[in-house]
């Protein structure tokens, strides 16, 4: 039922937010629960203050807080579901609590002023989604607890400078680093076996890459439109480069595929108009010959 500070609350679950325009918002102690939708579109709303009964933040809770600048989340909370703070594009910092294991996705999607925020090591998985369109986040830690970066995780990041990947990730999964466009290096860890499609694509400011040998796959396109790509390194255990994975990497001059490489896909090297020297194993020599002509030296 709706109480006197302009909620609505069923025993220990907020449900919904009814208030008139406030600009700060303070939850009373008893809740436990923030359900979904509870704040979305509260279009006025800058601040709001948790206390530490919550334990649980819903889907949706605060999408589309457009003016919400600050908001302190406290370590009571263990669970943060998809697309919380969704389009919340005044949002600066946060800071994620010790309990959450799961950032889920499109948590923070389209939080385009987040500057800061801070992951801490109980999160094994970043959704998919979770920060697209953070694009005025310029470095992130990510925490050695986490194994799998998802789908999308961080594409159009265009601000993003500098990101650590620790040992502990084992999958980078597809568009995960999309039109990161001011992404300069990345060291991908010798945890990593998969490289999802598009993993990299438009990262037009990456210039360098060393690929592990624990890699045994670089997905379709994954490199595509790296226009400033000169340099990469495939080390001895990779099995399978998939289709077009080096489109349009325009500045690329050289490249070696090591012996491991067992399946090639058609036309890795499309638009790689500068590439003048690849040392191939002599079994992809008609397919790379079709491709590149006399470009090819064969071990």
């Amino acid at each position: 039922m709706p109480n006197d500070n302009g909620f609505t609350i069923e025993g220990v679950v907020l449900k919904k937010y009814i208030g008139k325009g406030e600009k700060v918002v303070t939850i009373p102690n008893d809740v436990t629960t923030i359900g979904g939708s509870a704040f979305a579109f509260c279009r006025s709303l800058t601040a709001i203050e948790i206390p530490n009964s919550v334990t649980k933040i819903g889907a949706w809770a605060f999408n589309f807080c457009r003016s919400l600048t600050e908001i302190k989340i406290p370590n009571s909370v263990t669970e943060i579901e998809g697309g919380a703070f969704y389009g919340c594009s005044s949002l600066k910092n946060i800071t994620i609590p010790k309990g959450v294991t799961t950032i889920e996705k499109e948590t923070f999607y389209d939080c385009s002023s987040l500057k800061n925020i801070t992951i801490p090591n109980s999160v094994t998985t970043i959704g998919d989604w979770a920060f697209n369109g953070c694009n005025s986040l310029k470095n992130i830690v990510i925490p050695n607890s986490v194994t799998t970066i998802g789908n999308w995780a961080f594409s159009d990041c265009s601000s993003l400078k500098n990101i650590v990947i620790p040992n502990s990730v084992t999958e980078i999964g597809k568009n995960a680093f999309y039109k990161c466009s001011s992404l300069t290096e990345i060291e991908i860890p010798k945890s990593v076996t998969t490289i999802g499609a598009w993993a990299f694509d438009s990262c037009s400011s990456l210039t360098e890459i060393e690929i592990p040998k624990s890699v045994k796959k670089i997905e379709y396109m994954a490199f595509v439109n790296c226009i400033k790509l000169t340099n990469i390194t495939i080390l001895n255990g990779v099995t399978e480069i998939g289709e077009n994975a080096f489109f349009d990497c325009r500045s690329l001059t050289a490249i070696t595929i090591p012996d491991s490489v067992t399946t090639i896909g058609k036309n890795i090297f499309e638009g790689c108009s500068n590439l003048k020297n690849v040392t191939a194993p002599a079994r992809f020599k008609k397919t790379l010959l079709k491709e590149l002509g006399n470009k090819v030296t064969f071990n």
